[in-house]
């Protein structure tokens, strides 16, 4: 103010209730939407894991109708669920698809033909896992790389937990560790996996194995 020296000057007391006020609102604000951030980058790091908790904790319903389908000695829907990222398509529907339900008479579960339009992605998975008596998972790079397949290995690798020997593994391309998840790395040090590979030998040998795993 002019005029005024600093000795007779005296500061307004509800100005600086005011300040204070200001102050200690902003601090609150500011906590409570770093909190919403943090709460929002964890629930975004683990969505997948989250899912997959929450289908576990309603899926009591899915394990009776399994057992009861396994103590009645009935079939399930789908003799093989296949479960491969969308690159590999191609390599499912040329290669595999034609000897398994063409010469093998196995009725397989695949995404594009099989699960219900309109259905939510991630019910279709868990019905289409429960109603499927094995599961075979087809590693690559783009599985690797795909959420929906990561989300799909670990809701199989609980539902193997409730029965023995359905899962089974084929190297479509090799994928360098440094690119797996830790899902792909421990299904691989505890699962024997068949190897896909170009040439006639080769190719006898991958089918032969295969039409094994699915038989014991």
């Amino acid at each position: 103010l002019p005029h005024v020296t600093l000795q007779d000057f005296v500061l307004n007391e509800q100005a600086c209730l005011l300040g204070s006020d200001a102050a200690s609102f902003t601090i609150a604000v500011t906590c409570v939407l770093l909190s919403f951030l943090l709460l929002f980058v964890i629930a975004f790091r683990f969505r997948w894991r989250m899912r997959l908790w929450l289908y576990e904790a309603c899926r009591g319903r899915r394990r009776d109708r399994r057992r009861q389908l396994e103590a009645e000695g009935r079939r399930f829907r789908y003799d093989v669920f296949v479960s491969y990222a969308i690159e590999d398509v191609a390599w499912v529907q040329q290669e595999l698809r034609p000897v398994l339900e063409g010469e093998w008479g196995l009725k397989l579960c695949i995404h594009q033909r099989d699960f219900v339009p309109g259905k939510h992605i991630v019910d279709n998975i868990s019905d289409c896992v429960s109603d499927s008596e094995r599961v075979v998972l087809v590693f690559s790079p783009h599985f690797a790389r795909s959420e929906w397949c990561q989300f799909e290995l670990k809701f199989c690798q609980v539902d193997v937990m409730e029965r023995d020997d359905v899962m089974v593994l084929v190297e479509l391309r090799e994928t360098p560790s440094r690119d797996m998840t830790g899902a792909m790395l421990a299904v691989l040090q505890t699962t024997t996996y068949i190897e896909w590979e170009d040439g006639q030998d080769a190719r006898q040998s991958f089918w032969a194995r295969l039409r094994s795993a699915l038989d014991d």
